[in-house]
């Protein structure tokens, strides 16, 4: 499986620690915990319960995937508790559907350290993107100075690959 970036894994953590089967009925977020409820209500089916569990990850996954050039969803649908039902296909490999849930990356789309650095787990950062625009600095050292960085897949990529990231 390959390591998710820091947010990505704090959300696939928080949408597996979820009770999806009364979805349709509460909207008590992150709080809801069904041992405790004094109010019970109507619950999905497991599969009801399941297809609203794939559909949170999808929209999460999307967001995630437009930031990350890196993003792999069926690592994230794994660790995120989606059903094989979903994941895999009758024989265990992944489902294409899996792909299918998520709309494809915008050709020519940028990346800037600020966004790099957040998907490295660098949030607290006084000036942030700097340990990223440090690296890029580094690895291009006859770029003009003070130009805005405005990174394509592959140096998104090379980024994520080689600068390490926070615990």
């Amino acid at each position: 499986m390959n390591k998710l970036s820091t947010i990505a894994q704090a959300l696939a953590d928080e949408i597996r620690s979820q009770d999806w089967s009364d979805a349709h009925s509460r909207a008590d977020g992150a709080r809801h915990d069904r041992v405790t409820d004094r109010t019970k209500t109507a619950q999905l089916s497991d599969d009801e319960a399941g297809t609203v569990h794939v559909n949170v990850m999808w929209v999460v996954a999307q967001a995630l995937s437009d930031h990350d050039p890196n993003f792999d969803v069926h690592a994230f649908a794994e660790a995120a508790g989606v059903s094989d039902r979903y994941r895999l296909r009758k024989d265990g490999t992944p489902s294409g559907g899996i792909d299918a849930g998520i709309r494809p990356r915008r050709r020519g789309q940028t990346y800037t350290p600020k966004q790099l650095a957040r998907l490295l787990g660098y949030t607290d950062e006084t000036r942030p993107g700097k340990v990223v625009r440090d690296y890029l600095r580094a690895t291009y050292p006859d770029r003009v100075k003070h130009k805005k960085w405005e990174l394509n897949e592959a140096q998104a990529a090379a980024v994520l690959a080689n600068v390490p990231r926070r615990a």
